[in-house]
This record gives C-alpha cells, sequence and structure tokens, in this order.
C-alpha cells in the first residue's frame, strides 16, 4: 500500500502546508474538528503530538498545551485512537506521530511503531532520538511497519552528520529554520533559508521546514525551496485567540501563497 505521505508529496504543485496539533488540547473533540478543517483547508500532511512531561524541542506555546492535555489524563491510548478514527475518515491526509523518545521506550518500540501503523499513522518523528548512534537507528523498524522514520535535522547539521541523517531518512526530511526551539516568529533569518537552500541540493528527499512560520508571507519565501512549510505553534496560538475561524483565515491565506 503505497504510503500517504508519498501520495501527498507526489506531484504536489508548489509548496504544501504540515500542521500540528498537540492531541488533547484543548480536547480530543476539538482536535477532531481542528483536523477536518485544516483538511478541508487543503492540508494533506499532519502531525499528532503525544503529549510529553518534557518536550524539549517545543517553545512555550507547544509546552503549555502539552501539560494541559497530561493534566486531563490524556495517553498514548487516547492519540492513537484519535489518529484511528481521523484516519478513516480522511483518506487523503497523512499523519504523524511526534513525540519523545521516552515514549516509546516506555511502551517498546515495537509495540509503539505497531501501534502507530495499527492507527492509520504514515509516519513518526521522535526529535530526541540519537539516530546517529546504533541503538537509536529505530529507521528500519519503522519502514517494516510502513511507517517513514522523519528525521529532524537543524542548520547545524551538516558534513557527516547530514550524510549519516540522509541514509536512514525517508519520506520527507524535516529541517527546522534555526537551532533552538519551536515557536511563532516575526521573521525567518537568512541562514535558515540559506540551510534550506544548500539541502535541497544535497537531500534527495523532499524537505519540510519549520519552527517558525507564522505568517503567508513566510511560506512564500520558502516556496521553490522547501516542498512542505510546518506550522504548529502558530496555529494553536490563532486557535487560542481567534478559534476555528481564525485558523481558516490563516491556512487559505497561506494556500495562495503557495
Amino acid at each position: 500500500m503505497e504510503n500517504r505521505i508519498d501520495r501527498a508529496l507526489k506531484g504536489a504543485g508548489g509548496i504544501q502546508l504540515m500542521t500540528h496539533v498537540v492531541a488533547g488540547y484543548p480536547s480530543l473533540e476539538v482536535n477532531a474538528e481542528l483536523i477536518r478543517l485544516m483538511a478541508r483547508c487543503g492540508v494533506r500532511l499532519m502531525e499528532i503530538q503525544i503529549p510529553f512531561t518534557d518536550p524539549l524541542a517545543d517553545g512555550p506555546t507547544i509546552m503549555r498545551a502539552n501539560q494541559a492535555a497530561l493534566d486531563v489524563g490524556i495517553t498514548p491510548g487516547h492519540c492513537f485512537e484519535l489518529c484511528s478514527a481521523l484516519s478513516s475518515e480522511l483518506p487523503d491526509v497523512g499523519f504523524m506521530f511526534m513525540t519523545y523518545a521516552n515514549i516509546p521506550f516506555a511502551m517498546g518500540m515495537e509495540r509503539f511503531l505497531h501501534q502507530a501503523a495499527a492507527s492509520g499513522a504514515s509516519g513518526v518523528i521522535l526529535p530526541d532520538l540519537p539516530w546517529d548512534e546504533t541503538d537509536g537507528d529505530y529507521a528500519g523498524a519503522a519502514r517494516q511497519h510502513g511507517l517513514h522514520p522523519v528525521m529532524v535535522i537543524s542548520p547545524d547539521t551538516v558534513g557527516p552528520r547530514l550524510d549519516a541523517v540522509l541514509r536512514r531518512a525517508s519520506g520527507l526530511l524535516y529541517t527546522t529554520l534555526k537551532v533552538g526551539i519551536t515557536g511563532a516568529g516575526s521573521s525567518i533569518g537568512q541562514a535558515g533559508v540559506d540551510y534550506v537552500r544548500n539541502l535541497k541540493n544535497k537531500a534527495g528527499l523532499p524537505i519540510a521546514a519549520g519552527f517558525g512560520i507564522s505568517r503567508p508571507e513566510h511560506v512564500r519565501m520558502l516556496s521553490g525551496l522547501a516542498d512542505v512549510a510546518v506550522v504548529g505553534s502558530h496555529i494553536i496560538n490563532l486557535l487560542d485567540r481567534e478559534g476555528m475561524s481564525g485558523v481558516e483565515d490563516f491556512l487559505l491565506a497561506c494556500g495562495r501563497q503557495g
């Protein structure tokens, strides 16, 4: 069966969006409504974050959402159920589980990958897993389950370390536009744009770029360089401030930029 991430990226014109929800924030019901809205706006790649107590790659917005979800008792099981329901309803969307290594290690990596695949996910993102060490290379096991191991790199990933990632990655390569944590920003630094441009010539995979995207103009800046613009914190901020209509307006404006 063709992986949905591959299908979403195949023959896509312009730059696509990849969005992010924290499962359970503000509720699983709102998650489902938001995911349906994003699909109606043309989003075909979505991350579902399994909440964790110490989301070290995330900034204050997503960290707050993680804690709020944990406070109401959200478990990995709830996250798998959410994906299972929505992946059946939205067959054109490639879902990815994003979380931190403690979660699959506590469950057992094999069980985690099995449940992720069984729920209809197409990929997994574990940003704190040491993929350049032998005992951290879960990529082969993920692919055996039909999941793309989506590797996360940053502008300081170069030379042999970058080569090691490229040997393991599949589906798409997720690069941050800055070194640090997630969070909506007012601008995208030129260093991040230059890194994406250079990466495009070497990667051999579709490139997703994120960390700081909060305006339709940011998406336009990346068009022709990256294949996918990742928007996470800004979606949560919009939902909190302006509700579903604010998210919809932003996504439609981004679509016009691509």
